[in-house]
C-alpha cells in the first residue's frame, strides 16, 4: 500500500507542475546539454542498460523452470501494467505517445512524461526484487538511477519527469502487490519444519509467532516431548537489515563494535555461539536445539526453554528484577555484551529470568557496549515498573560501581529506536533516570558522553550548505564574468586588497559592541569568531535572526539566561538601527546625498496616517495585555530588555562604547564600498557610499530573505546606478562588495562555527 501511495504522490507532484521547469531542473538540463560527447555516450549507455537488465531478468526467469514461474508471471503482468499506465498518462496529459525506443531514429527529442523506460525498470525491480539475490537487486537500483540520468541527459525527459516516472513504476508495482500479495522472501512453516527435521530437531504445530522483527521471522511450535520450541529464521533480507543498522550506527553514533555477520548462516552461528558462551558464564539462557541452513535462501536457529515474556505491567517482583540484573553482571564480568538488552529480551522461566536474543552480542565488548546494555535495560524496565524500582533493583543486582559507570551514557542516543518509541517522551525518561541513579547512588550527575557522531547541528550545517548552493547558483550563473573581470583587471588591486581587509574589520567592531552590551568579561577571540559564524548562519535565515540565535547560544555558555540574551541582542540591534538611521538622515540633510526624488506630498493626509499608526500601536498593546499567552511571552522580554537598557545607559562609558562601535561599523562598510568604487574608477563620494551601505542593509534586514541573497545585490546595484555609476561597473562593484563583506566571511564562518562547537562555545 505504501509503495502505491508514494508513487501516486510523486505522479501528482509532477502533474501539478507539468508546464513549468524549476530553476534547479533548468540548471541540470543546461549542464547536461553542455556535456562533452563522451558524457553523452555514457548517457546513452545508461539509458540502454535498463532495457538489457529487464530482458536479462526475463531470460533468467524463463530458464529458472517451475520454481521461477511466479516471479516470471509477476514480471510480465507488471511490465504490461506499467506500460499501460505510461501510455494512459502520456495521452491524457500531452496527447502524445511515449517514447519506446528513442535511441533509433530520433534526432531532436522533446521531453515527454512519463518515461516508459524508467517506469518499466522500476516496476519490474520492485515486484521481482524479493525473488532476486541481493547483488542483482542492488544492481537494479543502480540501473534505475542510470536510466533516469540518461533520460535527462538525452533530453527524453526533465529531472521531475524522471522522478514522476519512478512514481509510475512504484504505483504499478504497488497495485500488483496489493492484489496478489507481497513476496517477503520468507519460507512457509512446512519448509521450516522440514529443515528442522533434517537438522535432528523435529517440531510439530509450527506457526508464526505473534512478535516479529525486520529481516528475521519467528515461529513457535513444540518438540515430540511437548516442550515449547522457538525458531528464528533469517531470510535474504536479514543480512541487509543488519548491515543497514551497522552502517547507521557507524555513521550516526560513535560506535564501531556492533556485530554484523557476513552471511545468514554466520548470523545464526554467531547467535548460537553467544548463547552457549553466556550459558558458560552462568547465565540462564535458552538451550540451542538446532542451527544451520535450510536451503540456499534461509538459515535458522531453534531454542528450547525460552520461557514467557515479562508481564507488560508493573506486576513484576523485585526479586525477579534483581536476579535479572545479576545475570547482566555475570555477562559483563566475562567481558561480554548482549547488544540489544531490553525488557523483551528478558523472559520468565520456571527457575527465574531467562536472557534471550544474543544475535548482536559481542565476546570482546568495550565498556561503552556494556554501558549501552545497562541503559537499554534500565530504560525499558522503567517503562514497566517506574524509574525508582528500576534503579533500586539495578543497584542491588548490578552493583553501584557498574551502574554509576553507565550513568554518563543514560541519554536518548544510547537507547535503541525500538525501545525509545515505547515512551512518549524519551528525553524526559532518560533525564528522570539520570537523576534517580544519582540520588540513589549518592553521586552527582556527570557530564554526558558524546555518543552521536552526527548531531542535529551537523544536519543543520549540511542544510545550510545546500541552501547556500541553491541561493548562489542562480545568482552567479547569470553573471557576465568576462565583463566583470575586464573591469577589475583594469582596477587598482592595492585598493581592492585594502577593501578586503577593511571588510573584515567589521567583525572586530561587532565584537566590541557585544562586549559593551554584556555586563561581563567575554573572551575576545571566540567572540570575534562568533561574528563570522553568524554570517554563515545568516545564509539560511535573515541576518538579524541568525546573529541573534548565535549570540544567544554563545552567551548561554557564560551563564546568561535566554531572556537576558534576547534582551542583549535587542539592545545591540536597536542601537545599530538607530545609528543607521542617523547616518542616512544626516547624509540627506547635509547634502552629501541627493536622491533626486520628485515626490509631491501636498495631498498626503498626514493626520490620517498618524491616526492609523496610533490605532495600530494601541491595538498591539491591548492584545499583549489581554491575551495571556502573548502577555507571558512578550512582557518578560520587554521588562528584561528595559532593565538591560537602563544598565547600559546608566554607565555613560558603556553607552558611548556601544553607540560608537555601531557608528564605526557602518563607516567600515561604507569605507569598504568606497574603496572598491575607487579601485574600479567609479566616481562616488564617500557620503554616498556610506548611505548606500547603510540603506541597502536596512532593506535586507526588512526582507525575510536568508542572507539577503539577491535582494542586497539588486538594491546596491540600483542605488549605485541612481548615483550615476554605469550599470556594468555598478554590478561589478556590488559583487566584489558582497564577496568581501558577506560571502567570503560566510565561508570562514563555516569553519568558525565548527571551532566554536568543538571548544564548547556554542
Amino acid at each position: 500500500m505504501f509503495t502505491a501511495v508514494f508513487g501516486l504522490l510523486l505522479i501528482i507532484w509532477v502533474v501539478i507542475g507539468i508546464d513549468s521547469v524549476a530553476p534547479w531542473e533548468q540548471a541540470l538540463i543546461d549542464l547536461a546539454g553542455s556535456s562533452p560527447q563522451w558524457v553523452i555516450s555514457l548517457f546513452r549507455f545508461g539509458y540502454a542498460l535498463s532495457l538489457l537488465y529487464v530482458v536479462g531478468l526475463l531470460v533468467a526467469l524463463i530458464a529458472g523452470g517451475k520454481e521461477r514461474r511466479p516471479a516470471l508471471r509477476d514480471l510480465v503482468i507488471v511490465a504490461v501494467g506499467s506500460a499501460g499506465v505510461v501510455v494512459l498518462l502520456s495521452l491524457t496529459i500531452s496527447d502524445v505517445w511515449p517514447y519506446v525506443l528513442p535511441e533509433i531514429g530520433l534526432d531532436n527529442p522533446v521531453p515527454r512524461f512519463p518515461d516508459l523506460r524508467v517506469a518499466l525498470v522500476t516496476a519490474v525491480l520492485t515486484v521481482v526484487g524479493p525473488h532476486l539475490t541481493r547483488p542483482l537487486r542492488q544492481f537494479g537500483w543502480f540501473v534505475i538511477a542510470a536510466t533516469a540520468v540518461g533520460s535527462v541527459g538525452l533530453n527524453y525527459g526533465t529531472p521531475s519527469y524522471a522522478i514522476g516516472s519512478f512514481g509510475v513504476g512504484l504505483l504499478s508495482a504497488g497495485l500488483l502487490l496489493i492484489i496478489e500479495g507481497s513476496p517477503r522472501g520468507y519460507p512457509d512453516p512446512e519448509v521450516v519444519a522440514s529443515a528442522l527435521a533434517r537438522l535432528g530437531a523435529p517440531v510439530r504445530s509450527l506457526e508464526l509467532a505473534p512478535y516479529q522483527t525486520w529481516g528475521v521471522i519467528r515461529f513457535a511450535g513444540s518438540d515430540p516431548n511437548g516442550n515449547d520450541v522457538d525458531i528464528k529464521v533469517r531470510g535474504r533480507d536479514a543480512y541487509d537489515s543488519q548491515l543497514v543498522a551497522k552502517l547507521w550506527h557507524t555513521l550516526w553514533y560513535r560506535e564501531t563494535s556492533r556485530t554484523v555477520s557476513y552471511s545468514r548462516l554466520g548470523a545464526v552461528e554467531h547467535e548460537a555461539l553467544m548463547t552457549g558462551m553466556a550459558q558458560q558464564a552462568g547465565l540462564r539462557v535458552p538451550q540451542v536445539t538446532a542451527v544451520g541452513s535450510a536451503s540456499s535462501e534461509i538459515s535458522l536457529i531453534s531454542f528450547r526453554g525460552t520461557g514467557g515474556p515479562l508481564p507488560e505491567t508493573a506486576d513484576v517482583s523485585d526479586d525477579l528484577l534483581i536476579e535479572t540484573w545479576k545475570q547482566v553482571r555475570r555477562l559483563h564480568e566475562r567481558s561480554m555484551s548482549h547488544g540489544s538488552l531490553n525488557a523483551s529480551s528478558v523472559h520468565v522461566g520456571p527457575e527465574g529470568p531467562v536472557i534471550t536474543d544474543f544475535a548482536l552480542g559481542s565476546l570482546a565488548a568495550e565498556s561503552a557496549d556494556q554501558a549501552s546494555d545497562v541503559v537499554e535495560l534500565l530504560f525499558s524496565l522503567s517503562l514497566l515498573v517506574g524509574e525508582g524500582r528500576a534503579v533500586s533493583t539495578a543497584l542491588q543486582g548490578l552493583g553501584v560501581d557498574r551502574l554509576v559507570a553507565a550513568l554518563p551514557y543514560v541519554q536518548v542516543p544510547a537507547v535503541s529506536s525500538a525501545t525509545r518509541h515505547l515512551a512518549e517522551k524519551p528525553k524526559k525518561v532518560t533525564s528522570a533516570l539520570s537523576s534517580e541513579v544519582a540520588d540513589q547512588a549518592g553521586v552527582d550527575v556527570p557530564e554526558p558522553v558524546k555518543l552521536q557522531r552526527v548531531t542535529l547541528g551537523d544536519l543543520v550545517t549540511v542544510g545550510l550548505i545546500i541552501l547556500v548552493g541553491s541561493a548562489l547558483v542562480p545568482l552567479f550563473t547569470s553573471v557576465d564574468y568576462a565583463e566583470i573581470w575586464a573591469i577589475l583587471q583594469s582596477g587598482n588591486w592595492a585598493l581592492l586588497v585594502l577593501a578586503l581587509l577593511m571588510g573584515h574589520a567589521q567583525f572586530i567592531v561587532q565584537a566590541t559592541a557585544t562586549m559593551f552590551v554584556v555586563p561581563m568579561t567575554l573572551p575576545f577571540w571566540p567572540l570575534l569568531t562568533l561574528q563570522t559564524a553568524s554570517q554563515f548562519v545568516s545564509l539560511a535565515v535573515p541576518s538579524a535572526a541568525g546573529r541573534a540565535a548565535m549570540n544567544m547560544a554563545f552567551l548561554r555558555k557564560f551563564g546568561v539566561s535566554v531572556t537576558e540574551a534576547i534582551a542583549q541582542g535587542a539592545i545591540d540591534g536597536f542601537s545599530a538601527f538607530l545609528i543607521q538611521m542617523v547616518i542616512m538622515i544626516l547624509a540627506v540633510v547635509t547634502g552629501d546625498v541627493d536622491l533626486n526624488l520628485d515626490v509631491d506630498t501636498s495631498d498626503v493626509q498626514w493626520l490620517a496616517i498618524l491616526g492609523v499608526i496610533v490605532l495600530v500601536v494601541i491595538g498591539v498593546v491591548v492584545a499583549i495585555m489581554k491575551i495571556p499567552k502573548l502577555h507571558d511571552k512578550v512582557v518578560p522580554v520587554v521588562k528584561s530588555a528595559w532593565a538591560a537598557l537602563l544598565v547600559v545607559f546608566k554607565q555613560p562609558s558603556r553607552a558611548l562604547g556601544l553607540l560608537g562601535s555601531n557608528f564605526i561599523y557602518w563607516n567600515v562598510l561604507g569605507l569598504t564600498l568606497w574603496l572598491i568604487l575607487e579601485a574600479i574608477g567609479a566616481d562616488v563620494a564617500y557620503g554616498s557610499a556610506l548611505f548606500i551601505a547603510a540603506g541597502s542593509n536596512l532593506l535586507v534586514g526588512i526582507m525575510p530573505v536568508p542572507g539577503g541573497v539577491g535582494v542586497a545585490e539588486a538594491t546596491i546595484t540600483a542605488l549605485l546606478v541612481l548615483f550615476g555609476v554605469e550599470e556594468s561597473v555598478a554590478f561589478a562593484a556590488t559583487i566584489v562588495f558582497r564577496v568581501v563583506t558577506f560571502y567570503l566571511p560566510a565561508v570562514e564562518g563555516f569553519f568558525g562555527s565548527r571551532w566554536l562547537e568543538k571548544h564548547g562555545y556554542i
